[in-house]
């Protein structure tokens, strides 16, 4: 009789879809008290293939909005840079880089990262069908100070209440005018916008849109900040940036900036900050040397995304993944860990899949069970799913003692057929349980979860970039 283990090796199941949280909107500034030095502004340079788009604000763009929610592949990019050289598109492939590790989280759910498509980067999320939070990357001279109300808006922050004799003209550098294109074009599938810089944001911007934040409509505004947005949305609206005031208002809500991120003049440091996240979300032991390699092969995969330029659209979701965006699998080869295994441990209901993995993958190396990693991911599938659902049925003490017989099949050495035998007599024993019977698989797979707890190495130091982006 072939044993547990060679049956599960034979028919692994397939793993179940993980489910993706929603993402709400709302202005939030998150800043880090780390000190940078000096980084460059990216200038907008010359685009190559420009392409014609609906005006917003028009009836035809209205109409649009209103029939439709576009999918990220559905509509043509406002222009199409490919891959650009210098360390001003190197700070911007790096800030991409370091949001791709967020997929190696359980908590943010997201399910790609795209590079260079309709914004600088795109993170998508969420239950089918998915949605996209737009990201706008942009550096800034430590000589020029924070970013002013003129810088974002593109206009001056108007003090005195009599109107202008007409509508502003918005600046064609400004920060949010080109931004809010990606709620006309995609309606509801746009989650937010954000906006990520290495820069600060000028006390009076920053009051400006907290104060936004902070209240359900325009008319319920101070005086100051009532009339500082109603010069900006006269603006916009004129200039067809925001069908309306209070669409513009709404959106500036959403509004998501992340200052005082990453470095430019000093990439050695901008590649260790991605090491450090990429040890702290995966515990993956690295020499200062291997931690760098990794994240310059990051950095090389979102370079590569950006380049490429041939993608034609209207592109499905599943084409304009492989051709323009990184997802997890893609994250787990350069890691060297098992894409089979993860999706087995995602199965489950364990957090930290990929410190799971991480784990495990250490503990079959060091006792030469490399080759049946995916089927003990599975194993620990199967006990995350059981403990889950009999938890409520199952009596404590009861729950003591299969622990403690679970350690004593690690504790007496880690002979395979042994522990198969010894998780089958300790399914037998607790035959009786009411609910779901506890299966030798089960009992595997607690025996491999607590290998893995045993596994754990906490990272050393602390401030690691976990958050941020």
């Amino acid at each position: 009789m072939k044993c547990l283990l060679s049956i599960q090796l034979n028919g692994i199941v397939s793993s179940l879809h993980a489910n993706y949280c929603q993402i709400s909107g709302g202005f939030r500034i998150a800043s880090f008290s780390v000190t940078y030095d000096s980084v460059c502004r990216q200038p907008r340079g010359r685009r190559a293939n420009r392409q014609p788009h609906i005006v917003p604000g028009t009836r035809k763009h209205l109409l649009l909005m209103s029939v439709s929610n576009k999918r990220l592949g559905e509509i043509e990019p406002r222009e199409r840079a490919g891959a650009q050289t210098g360390r001003r598109y190197e700070y911007q492939y790096e800030r991409t880089a370091r949001a791709t590790l967020d997929l190696l989280s359980d908590q943010t759910k997201h399910i790609c990262i795209y590079c260079d498509w309709h914004d600088d980067y795109v993170a998508e999320f969420g239950n089918p069908p998915s949605r996209y939070l737009f990201h706008q990357v942009k550096g800034r001279k430590s000589s020029q100070g924070p970013w002013k109300f003129s810088d974002f808006f593109g206009v001056l922050k108007k003090k005195a209440a009599k109107p202008s004799p007409k509508p502003a003209t918005v600046d064609s550098d400004a920060i949010v005018s080109r931004m809010l294109l990606h709620h006309t074009n995609f309606s509801a599938n746009c989650a937010g916008l954000v906006f990520v810089t290495n820069a600060g944001l000028d006390p009076d911007l920053s009051k400006f849109l907290q104060t936004l934040s902070e209240h359900s409509s325009e008319s319920d505004l101070p005086v100051e900040e009532q009339i500082a947005f109603r010069h900006v949305a006269r603006a916009y609206v004129a200039a067809k940036f925001a069908p309306s005031e209070s669409d513009l208002f709404k959106w500036l809500r959403g509004l998501t900036i992340h200052t005082d991120q990453g470095q430019l003049e000093q990439p050695d440091a901008a590649l260790l900050e991605i090491a450090d996240v990429v040890e702290d979300y995966s515990e993956i032991d690295l020499s200062q040397r291997q931690a760098k390699q990794i994240a310059r092969e990051i950095v090389s995969c979102v370079r590569l995304k950006a380049a490429h330029s041939t993608t034609k659209v209207p592109a499905s979701d599943e084409q304009l993944r492989q051709e323009k965006g990184i997802v997890i699998s893609e994250l787990l080869t350069v890691l060297s860990l098992s894409t089979q295994a993860y999706e087995q441990l995602k199965a489950g209901d364990g957090p930290d899949a990929v410190k799971t993995l991480s784990r495990l993958h250490r503990f079959c190396r060091k006792h030469g069970f490399e080759e049946h990693l995916p089927a003990i991911c599975d194993f620990k599938a199967r006990w995350d799913v059981w403990r889950t659902v009999e938890r409520h049925f199952f009596n404590g003490t009861d729950y003591i003692l299969l622990e403690r017989k679970a350690r004593e099949a690690l504790r007496e050495g880690l002979k395979l057929e042994r522990v198969v035998n010894e998780a089958k007599d300790i399914a037998k024993q607790f035959e009786g349980l009411p609910g779901k019977p506890l299966t030798p698989e089960c009992v595997l797979g607690l025996i491999f979860s607590l290998a893995a707890q045993a596994e754990a190495q906490p990272v050393q130091g602390s401030g690691k970039g976990k958050n941020g982006h």
